[in-house]
């Protein structure tokens, strides 16, 4: 196979042992798979179709599924893909693989399907929380092995998200009543945290590698200020999000980080796409942090500032991030293929409609409309790299 060919081919040639030979593979595929599926049921729900059976409304009434999903079951699958590969580059020890890997990702799959099978609420929540401690050991065994002190940032971030998937099942089964909305929004603030400390490192260096006299540069209060603020920020989440200190910190941390995009901009990354849809989701963040902050004084809905953080910030920097990591690691020039800049596009008019239209328009189509576009951009990922994830090296590494 050509090394810049990544369309369907007659000499494309699909492989278990490459499929599953690292982390990116099996949990890019499957979970973008699965944000197209979540996206287009919740419209359903919306619309008042069953989706594809009552029991879902069961178990995740409402809403929660939704969000549920889309934290723990799409963002938790990216991310999981993600660190299953970058810690095996960070620590040079050997990641989980072949039958494991497997495994693992079956795991997570039944845990998607659980709540849709006539099964008892106990059994549901102990299928969707056994993947989470078994991606923790995934992860830090390499990491405790290398001494790798740097990334145990990873293996803490993996055990909060237990505990918050904890509170939600521990809601549903009636142990915490009314915890299931702190474990969503602390499990969202925990994903956000560490896209704040996974962008901070690479968009950066990417962009200085990929921009000829790259003119961005680090404000050095800036990069000291930003993790504790946002931490203290998330950690008051826990006790009083909606006192009017939560909204100063939110509006504080959103200054710091409009003040790291803004250093870090070039004029000349604009022509990269794979350059300016990372700083695009990283500024969705810093933006979404602004909306919450001024929520006292104009009103919107707070579902806008989640969903900047959502679509915009975990939407963008995850197809971002997968389109490059297919690429280089599947042994192909970092040369993005025409029909994902389309993608890039499409999934920026999801933002642009769910977040700054509907924080002024309520429209049943305009739902719809968020949603198509969401799914053709994911859908567009699948059609253009699924030959790459499910085949060997194009490079013959």
């Amino acid at each position: 196979m050509a090394s810049s060919q990544l369309s369907y081919r007659s000499d494309f040639k699909v492989s278990y042992q490459a499929f599953f030979s690292i982390g990116f593979r099996p949990f890019f595929l499957f979970g973008v798979l699965f944000a197209i599926v979540l996206m287009i049921g919740w419209v359903l729900q919306l619309r008042g179709v069953p989706f594809p059976s009552a029991s879902v409304s069961n178990y995740y009434p409402g809403v929660l599924w939704h969000s549920h999903e889309l934290i723990f079951g799409f963002a938790t699958a990216i991310i999981s893909g993600f660190l299953l590969t970058a810690v095996g580059n960070w620590t040079g020890q050997k990641m989980l693989s072949g039958h494991g890997l497997m495994a693992l990702l079956l795991l997570w799959i039944a845990g998607r399907i659980a709540p849709f099978l006539p099964l008892e609420p106990v059994v549901i929540a102990l299928i969707d929380l056994a993947f989470y401690p078994l991606l923790t050991l995934a992860i830090a065994i390499p990491i405790l092995k290398s001494a790798n002190l740097r990334n145990m940032v990873f293996i803490v971030f993996c055990g909060l998200l237990i505990l918050m998937n904890l509170l939600v099942h521990f809601d549903r089964l009636g142990i915490a009543p009314g915890m299931a909305h702190l474990g969503i929004y602390g499990a969202l603030n925990i994903i956000v945290l560490v896209m704040l400390i996974i962008g901070g490192r690479v968009i950066p260096f990417f962009t200085e590698r990929a921009t000829p006299d790259y003119s961005g540069k680090q404000i050095p209060f800036v990069e000291k200020l930003i993790l504790p603020v946002a931490v203290i920020t998330f950690l008051n989440d826990l006790w009083q999000p909606l006192a009017i200190w939560a909204y100063g910190l939110s509006g504080l941390l959103a200054l710091l980080l409009l003040l790291r995009v803004g250093g870090w901009f070039d004029r000349k990354l604009l022509s990269n796409p794979l350059l300016w849809i990372l700083h695009a989701g990283y500024l969705m963040i810093a933006l979404g942090f602004l909306l919450r902050a001024t929520l006292p004084l104009t009103g919107l809905s707070p579902f806008i500032y989640v969903h900047a953080l959502t679509v915009g910030g975990i939407g963008l920097l995850t197809l971002g991030m997968m389109a490059r990591v297919s690429l280089g690691h599947t042994g192909r020039p970092l040369k993005l293929p025409k029909s994902m800049v389309i993608a890039f596009y499409a999934l920026l008019i999801a933002v642009i409609v769910r977040v700054f239209v509907m924080a002024f328009v309520h429209k049943a189509f305009l739902y719809d409309m968020a949603a198509t576009f969401w799914a053709l951009a994911f859908g567009i990922y699948v059609f253009t790299f699924l030959p790459a994830l499910v085949s060997p090296r194009a490079d013959g590494k």
